[in-house]
């Protein structure tokens, strides 16, 4: 069973920014023409990559399909608590990319975060919801009316944006709740001493809640998320040619990560429990919850998160309606995997020995839009 949490300063700021060092370097007798030819003919072997995760969710992944092994380049990992502060990393030229859901994207980008959408992912939304206490009165969205609705994390996170959206399909407003915001972590020890009746979450926090006895009010299936995750590139990365390549390799790589997860659920539901500390079905919920691959991001995909965008800015989320498409760089992936290669990465399982084993400092699945 987890383990107990401390509880986390809710304020982005307190989040630390760890970077970790992987042998993610390639061969050391690989020669100068070997790294050109995996890379298009571009040297990578002067980049070093700094990939921004949540909570080590694309880290877990990589490592358990074995498909970040023998880069051109060098890899560091930037690991946060949530969105907020690994886009705040990015702003200050710390991070390459960054890996968050649709609606904290759309803030970064509305505050004025210099970056451009390099690929996406789709779930079908059962990874965000609205929790309540066992035993609680509360049984459907119009029952929040005049009531305290924590989210995680911060200010324009996917569970916001599922909170707004079931109030306005509920014919409420969203003043008709009160809206407090906390990291996930602190969020979580809260809920557990049922400090919070009413949480909007996702992930491995969703999870492990329900696990332990919180009803789902309402989960974002059926159109109440758009599901779709992104990945980001800073825009000063794109403008370096080799440092795009880099990115643009990565990129591929962690699509073979994604179709290796989805022929392999249950081994990588194995792989995820062991290394953040989850009981195995919990572990197999949050892997089952998550996008089976990664893609460019098509009209249709920024269609989708257009809606998101109008909405939030509706109710005053976003500062800016963000028009999506204008965010938009295909160049580094501008076509999805081909079938077959689901099955070519193989797996491994002995990962990376720095990620973190504390349930509690996880978030969802690589495969699920987090935050």
């Amino acid at each position: 069973m987890p383990r107990p949490l401390p509880r986390l300063l809710a304020a982005a700021a307190a989040v630390t920014l760890s970077l970790t060092l992987l042998a993610a370097c390639g061969d050391a007798k690989k020669t100068d023409t070997d790294v050109k030819a995996a890379s298009g003919g571009t040297d990578l072997s002067g980049v070093t990559l700094t990939l921004g995760d949540q909570a080590n969710g694309l880290q877990t992944l990589l490592n358990a399909a074995g498909t970040l092994k023998n880069t051109p380049y060098k890899v560091k990992w930037a690991e946060f608590q949530g969105a907020a502060p690994l886009f705040q990393a990015m702003q200050s030229g710390q991070v390459d990319t960054g890996s968050a859901a649709d609606l904290p994207t759309l803030q970064a980008v509305s505050g004025g975060l210099k970056i451009k959408l390099v690929a996406a992912s789709s779930a079908d939304g059962s990874g965000t919801a609205i929790l309540t206490q066992p035993g609680s009165a509360v049984r459907t969205v119009q029952d929040l009316k005049g009531k305290d609705v924590v989210i995680s994390s911060a200010k324009g996170s996917i569970a916001e944006y599922l909170l707004a959206k079931t109030l306005t399909d509920a014919g409420l407003k969203y003043s008709d709740v009160h809206v407090q915001y906390l990291l996930p972590t602190a969020a979580q020890a809260a809920f557990n001493a049922r400090k919070i009746g009413n949480w909007a979450t996702f992930g491995i926090y969703q999870d492990i809640a329900v696990q332990k006895g919180a009803k789902i009010v309402v989960d974002g299936r059926d159109g109440r998320t758009s599901g779709i995750g992104f990945i980001s590139a800073a825009q000063s990365s794109l403008t370096d040619p080799a440092r795009k390549a880099a990115i643009a390799d990565f990129l591929g790589r962690l699509a073979e990560a994604y179709a290796w997860a989805a022929a392999h659920r249950d081994q990588y539901a194995q792989v995820f429990a062991q290394k953040n500390g989850v009981p195995l079905d919990v572990a197999k919920t949050v892997v089952g919850q998550g996008a089976d691959s990664l893609v460019p991001v098509s009209p249709a995909v920024t269609a989708k998160v257009q809606a998101v965008s109008d909405l939030m800015h509706t109710i005053g989320s976003l500062p800016t309606d963000v028009k999506v498409a204008g965010t938009v760089d295909t160049s580094a992936f501008p076509h999805a995997l081909a079938p077959t290669t689901a099955t070519t990465p193989t797996a491994s399982t002995s990962a990376n020995p720095n990620a973190n084993a504390n349930p509690s400092a996880t978030s969802s699945a690589a495969a699920t839009p987090a935050n």
